[in-house]
């Protein structure tokens, strides 16, 4: 594997989707700690494929409790860039990132788990950080 496009740590201590009535926001105690690393498809050097999916670029993130997480980055396999947070094809790929990994925890908090989409991923994160999370919803 090559190195990766973009490496470093997201830290959430609250995070927030919408802004006024329909708000919703979730606080960590203790603050969120996801280590992250970005590759595109190809090793530029040696034109190996760095992951098998048919993507051309893919996040890999740990949180603090050890779960991973895989999420295409591209806005044919993305369905949140250009709809999601503000955030378009032109967004860095950083903030697609950290835009797509708010969304799921949103969605593990906010969506009844009857909703089609809600899978063992999302229940896995709000079993994971319903203890340490404050979740609030602006009705």
């Amino acid at each position: 594997m090559s190195e990766p496009i973009d490496k470093g740590k997201f830290i959430f201590e609250g995070i927030q989707e919408g802004e006024g009535e329909g708000r919703r926001v979730i606080e960590f105690n203790p603050p969120l700690v996801i280590d992250y690393t970005i590759y595109e498809k190809k090793d530029k050097d040696t034109g190996e494929d760095n992951f098998s999916e048919d993507v051309k670029i893919m996040g890999y993130a740990t949180l603090d409790f050890g779960m991973t997480l895989e999420m295409a980055l591209d806005v044919e396999h993305n369905h949140l860039i250009n709809s999601y947070n503000g955030l378009t094809e032109n967004s860095s790929i950083t903030d697609k990132f950290m835009q797509t990994i708010i969304y799921d925890l949103m969605h593990a908090f906010f969506h009844i788990p009857q909703d089609p989409n809600y899978n063992y991923h999302h229940w896995a994160l709000l079993g994971w950080l319903k203890e340490r999370a404050d979740a609030q919803e602006n009705d």
